[in-house]
């Protein structure tokens, strides 16, 4: 598991989207761990452009599962790059078909980590995405 907060993380504003229970905690888990303190989470799609249209609460980063119902991940991350084109968005998915990676990236998200996920991939990718040098 995770040892080591990253102080870069401690003032990062974070949006999760997850309907999968299980995949909202540990994903919450992983956050905590890495130093993320200001955390909300909306288990749908149409939760999240509810909550981004409605409230004055800026995110530096998105994290969106695909499959939700009422709007997909893929649909939320169409309606954020309309409007906020540099958001950090990563998805997570059961999906690594061709399809899917090239829906993506033709939506431009910033990265995406396949379902079931550990701890250190998805500290991977946000280290990444965010460019924090790891030792």
């Amino acid at each position: 598991m995770l040892d080591d907060k990253i102080p870069e993380f401690e003032q990062l504003r974070v949006l999760l989207v997850e309907d999968n229970l299980f995949a909202q905690r540990l994903a919450t888990s992983v956050l905590r761990q890495l130093g993320v303190n200001q955390l909300t989470v909306v288990t749908d799609g149409q939760a999240a452009i509810d909550l981004l249209k409605t409230t004055q609460l800026a995110f530096d980063l998105i994290i969106s599962d695909w499959n939700m119902p009422k709007v997909t991940g893929l649909q939320l991350l169409q309606h954020v790059r309309k409007t906020w084109e540099n958001m950090p968005f990563l998805m997570l998915t059961g999906n690594a078909n061709e399809e899917f990676v090239i829906a993506a990236r033709e939506n431009k998200v910033d990265a995406y980590v396949i379902k079931p996920f550990s701890a250190s991939q998805l500290r991977q990718k946000l280290t990444v995405m965010f460019n924090i040098k790891q030792s």
